[in-house]
């Protein structure tokens, strides 16, 4: 009677380590197991073994005893008794089941079997034939004339092997050949054959590399075989550039088109040597430009330029008309001072200031300032890890009115953690200022007699030792007044628990921590600017004065020195064709931002204005007159004062 094979998952009950089976080693590597239905028998290369339970169909399907037939088959068979699964291993293949369930896993595949599932009778585990079988590569026929259901695989070693490469350069490559050869039953391989294993191919075209690997008992694998395509030579890339012509003025912009080309169009990098966009002395001016493909082949090409003793453009106007907005040029320092000033009104506006700036070097935990406060808020945080452990820094708010508070979460900026200050203080100003143009609310409210944390994405990163971390945040508080702390605490402290414990620190150094009110500035300024060169004097403490306020900790009258933290507006009602408006440092280095008619322009793109006789493009005026208006806040971290000067650009 003809039993229709169907699932084979192997399944096994026993814990005992499998045994090797004393049968015959099959005939050129092919083994065969007889099996007979309803009899314990199984008849393996012409040997008997007898399994603890008959071979059984239920229900259209033919279950064989588990771990009998893993042993026959050479392979092995675990029992997790924590999970109830059992572990079927043969050569690379791994089946795993349970009893009574109809979905298994091989090599970490799910699968479902079609009918049935595998059962235990009498301490043996019954799985089903035809899963098994087809899960380890073995071959099932039914054997009508003799009834019974026979079993043929391979035990021949299986060749099999990598590459490092497919697709290397002849002559260029080395490639590398990973044996990955295997025998089924365990056996050892003892011998190899290769064909085209080439470390080094040394022409292009396609290569068929074939291995064989022979086991113990002799027998050779069948042929494995991988195409490699081996290309042509990398060549080197081709370095070239030109110029619209092979001589010019002084002062005469110069454009370079890169024409450099590579076989491959993978040109990795680009290095210019005396590429200047103008000259300023007369004679031949040598540029060169060296380029590097993927594969660290290089080529280079210098072209001699000819600068006649003839000045189109002073360096200063050269500069003023081909430095790009957000980019920088040198102007002479000290004659900036010499400039005329433009006059101009203030009128600050409501907004509170919370400075929290002092200590600024973090050497302890502690309270680093408190205050009660409502209404329209600005937070400014600066600090600098001193401590050997990292450390967080948090916004406690707590609500001690009978009703709830909400707090409007507004525009935010945050730079850092970062051991470079001007990195730190361009970005926290760059991302405060773009925030302004376009807020995005959310609501906190704090339940009557409990405490939040605001800012959670500001204490979630850590300080570590040599970091600086910054943030401008505004906030509105409305239904009452909020308790507020900013703590620091060691990075694995919880804050919350800490709290109670924690102390007010002492202002220590030459920073400043405060509460500020009229924290937004507006400047107007009436007077026609663009006609000659001019400066506007910002944040000097003296023609911009400095915001008073009062250190809430000790009810010390403070100033805010540099006026951090206040978001200033200048108006600027006429301004005159082709000017620029550039920002000079006097103080130092400065790194921040501007927003100049509704664009933020950082200072600069790509570096900082490292003193005096720096100068940042923020914004040049077109053809015609233009009102502008340019918002900013003085950049966390950068030394002030500074100038917006007012350039006349040439025309002609």
């Amino acid at each position: 009677m003809k039993k229709k094979l169907l699932l084979l998952v192997l399944t096994a009950t026993l814990m005992l380590p499998a045994q090797l089976p004393a049968s015959a080693e099959g005939a050129n590597g092919v083994e065969k197991l007889v099996l007979i239905p309803n009899s314990p028998q199984m008849i393996h290369n012409d040997k008997t073994v007898t399994a603890p339970q008959p071979l059984t169909a239920v229900k259209g399907v033919t279950y064989v005893a588990a771990r009998s037939f893993m042993n026959e088959i050479y392979g092995k068979i675990e029992y997790n008794s924590k999970s109830k699964q059992y572990t079927l291993k043969s050569g690379k293949d791994v089946l795993v089941l349970q009893e009574g369930k109809t979905n298994y896993s091989l090599n970490g595949k799910a699968k479902n079997y079609a009918s049935g599932a595998p059962f235990a009778v009498k301490g043996t585990l019954m799985i089903p034939v035809r899963v098994v079988a087809d899960s380890f590569g073995i071959s099932v026929r039914s054997v009508e004339n003799e009834n019974t259901v026979e079993l043929t695989w391979s035990t021949s070693p299986i060749a099999k092997f990598s590459v490092s490469d497919l697709n290397p350069y002849a002559e260029q490559t080395e490639v590398k050949y990973k044996d990955e050869s295997f025998h089924p039953r365990g056996l050892k391989i003892i011998e190899e054959r290769w064909e085209n294993n080439n470390a080094i191919f040394d022409e292009s075209g396609t290569y068929t590399v074939t291995h064989w690997v022979k086991d113990e008992n002799g027998t050779w694998s069948e042929p494995y075989s991988v195409v490699v395509t081996v290309k042509p030579p990398n060549q080197p890339p081709v370095a070239y550039f030109n110029t619209e012509k092979e001589t010019y003025k002084m002062g005469e912009f110069i454009k370079y088109e890169d024409l450099s080309t590579d076989d491959e169009d993978q040109i990795a990098s680009r290095v210019w040597t005396g590429n200047e966009r103008g000259f300023f002395e007369p004679g031949e001016k040598t540029v060169t430009l060296k380029v590097t493909d993927s594969h660290g082949l290089v080529g280079e090409y210098t072209k001699t330029i000819t600068i006649l003793d003839e000045t189109l453009y002073t360096k200063e106007e050269f500069n003023l008309l081909y430095t790009n907005v957000g980019e920088k040029f040198d102007i002479n320092g000290p004659a900036v001072l010499q400039l005329q000033k433009i006059n101009y009104n203030i009128n600050d506006r409501p907004q509170t200031l919370i400075r929290a700036n002092s200590p600024e070097t973090i050497l302890e935990e502690g309270i680093y300032y408190e205050d009660n406060v409502t209404g329209n808020v600005r937070f400014l945080l600066h600090n600098l890890n001193g401590r050997s452990t990292p450390v967080k820094s948090y916004v406690i708010v707590t609500n001690q009115n009978a009703e709830p508070v909400t707090v409007r979460m507004g525009a935010k900026g945050i730079g850092g953690p970062n051991i470079y200050v001007s990195t730190v203080g361009r970005a926290v100003t760059g991302r405060f200022l773009e925030s302004l143009l376009n807020p995005k609310y959310s609501y906190l409210q704090v339940p009557a007699g409990e405490s939040r944390l605001l800012f959670p994405e500001y204490s979630d990163k850590a300080m570590k030792p040599g970091d600086v971390y910054s943030m401008f945040a505004d906030v509105q508080i409305s239904g009452g007044d909020l308790d507020f702390k900013v703590v620091v605490a060691d990075a694995n402290r919880d804050v919350m628990s800490y709290l109670p414990y924690a102390k007010v620190l002492p202002s220590h150094d030459i920073h400043i921590r405060g509460t500020f009110e009229n924290a937004n500035r507006i400047m107007y300024v009436n007077q026609t600017i663009g006609d000659v060169k001019s400066r506007m004097v910002l944040a000097d403490n003296i023609e911009d004065t400095r915001l008073s306020g009062i250190d809430k900790t000790t009810g010390t009258p403070v100033l805010n020195a540099g006026n951090y933290g206040v978001v200033y507006t200048i108006q600027l009602g006429y301004v005159l064709p082709n000017t620029a408006i550039v920002v000079n440092p006097r103080g130092g280095h400065y790194a921040g931002a501007f927003t100049v008619n509704g664009k933020v322009v950082y200072t600069t793109n790509d570096s900082i204005l490292r003193n005096p006789n720096e100068v940042g493009v923020l914004y040049k005026t077109g053809d015609s007159a233009e009102a502008v208006t340019i918002t900013f806040t003085p950049a966390n971290g950068s030394m002030l004062p500074i100038n917006l000067l007012f350039l006349p650009m040439p025309t002609h």
